[in-house]
């Protein structure tokens, strides 16, 4: 496999699937923009940034970017998200006719996250109700058939033949046209079977999911010797400081907060300034934050409960959030990045002028870590998804990548207001 192109809708979908073709010794790199040739083999990841669009712009975006790739001959996958959210459906449609694939088999599972179908029910850790059934949201956004497999029918045999009896009835049926395969899973294995039973079923169809599928395949090539497989970076600079920001509203990023502040009042050696952005807050504000303490953390508030977490409103957080944050690497430059949620990654990154990052290593699933360049100089980045990981997550990302800051203050400081929030409170 000399390339395999992913198409996320945000940045962090890109990065998870970027992460997991890592783990498994396929050389993957990120972009933030549409890029130049030579490009590097491997896992290329792009995306759309269009998780935010209403259904047809976000289509069109998605069009857009996949057409603007160079000429590459590889495997294309569409990268959505492990909860559903977005505009799967058109996005899906858009990328099924540019490419001309046939059929479409989609399963958004990721065991290695919590995240599992069955009976078409997509269930993952603080999803909450109601209940997303993944083929009846397909049905509503996509323009073509959808048929499901249940985990009986993946795990009892004669997949690939059902596979291949929906491409023959959609190619041929009334309505003739390109056919959408909706797929449970709850293991690995699950996913290696799908994986499998596409290659040998509908080898002409694209494959859809999350990074937990994308890992499916890229083991299978790996196992078929399809492509050199590149060990992990074994050694990598020390990391002495850190900015970590976090402008996810979702709950698991902010009680992944909460823990790595308990966590850093109790180890001296990972003391944290934490700074509350509000959009009233000023880039100068950044002056507060100690630089005798290793970890920055800057964040946006807990939102109130009913609170839109994306839209315009959100994304102009966002790029307030990344002005701020730039501010705070002029008056000090760091070892490493620790972004949590795409639409906080993206703006940030653009605002350092970083095109690219090259994945070294999963660090825990779905989550890589890249080097890049900023600022003329060499710097480690960590993207993780808002909605991943339990509540040890942030301290376990920092102390996977040997943060040593012995002697560099203790406990956590904050430049907090504990009654600040944001949002709409709609809950009364």
């Amino acid at each position: 496999m000399r390339y395999l192109k992913i198409l996320a809708d945000d940045l962090t979908g890109a990065a998870d699937t970027a992460a997991r073709c890592r783990r498994f010794g396929l050389p993957a790199t990120i972009f933030l923009d549409i890029p130049r040739l030579p490009l590097p083999t491997g896992a290329l990841a792009f995306t759309s940034d269009s998780r935010h669009l209403a259904e047809a712009a976000a289509a069109e975006e998605a069009r857009n970017t996949a057409a603007s790739l160079p000429a590459l001959d590889g495997l294309w996958y569409k990268k959505i998200d492990s909860t559903l959210r977005g505009n799967v459906g058109s996005e899906l449609d858009a990328l099924l006719e540019l490419v001309d694939a046939p059929a479409a088999v989609v399963c958004p599972a990721f065991p290695a996250q919590g995240r599992r179908v069955r009976d078409g029910i997509l269930t993952a850790p603080d999803l909450g109700p109601p209940d997303v059934h993944l083929p009846s949201l397909l049905r509503e956004q996509s323009r073509h058939s959808v048929r499901a497999l249940n985990l009986e029918q993946v795990r009892g045999g004669g997949l690939a033949a059902n596979m291949k009896r929906f491409a023959r009835e959609g190619a041929g049926g009334p309505g003739a046209g390109r056919i959408v395969i909706a797929v449970d899973a709850q293991t690995d294995d699950d996913l290696d079977r799908v994986v499998q039973a596409q290659r040998e079923g509908v080898p002409d169809a694209l494959l859809c999911g999350s990074a937990g599928l994308v890992g499916a395949l890229v083991r299978r090539e790996s196992e078929r010797a399809a492509f050199r497989a590149l060990p992990e970076q074994g050694r990598r600079p020390a990391v002495r400081t850190v900015l970590a920001v976090v402008g996810s509203g979702s709950g698991v990023a902010h009680r992944q907060i909460e823990f790595l502040l308990r966590t850093a009042r109790d180890a001296s050696h990972l003391a944290v300034s934490r700074m509350n952005v509000l959009p009233e807050t000023e880039a100068a504000e950044t002056a507060v934050l100690d630089p005798a303490d290793p970890v920055w953390l800057l964040q946006q508030p807990r939102p109130l409960p009913g609170a839109v977490l994306e839209g315009a409103e959100a994304r102009e957080r966002a790029d307030h959030l990344a002005r701020v944050s730039v501010a705070a690497l002029a008056r000090r430059p760091v070892d490493l990045l620790l972004l949590v949620g795409g639409d906080t990654a993206m703006p940030i990154l653009r605002q350092l002028d970083v095109v690219r990052l090259s994945v070294e290593q999963e660090l825990l699933p779905g989550m890589p870590l890249c080097s890049a360049v900023i600022g003329g100089r060499p710097t480690l980045v960590v993207l993780k998804p808002g909605h991943f990981g339990e509540e040890g997550t942030l301290a376990a990302l920092l102390e996977s990548v040997g943060l040593s800051g012995e002697g560099q203050g203790s406990g956590a400081r904050d430049q907090w207001d504990e009654t600040a929030s944001w949002g709409v409170d709609t809950a009364g």
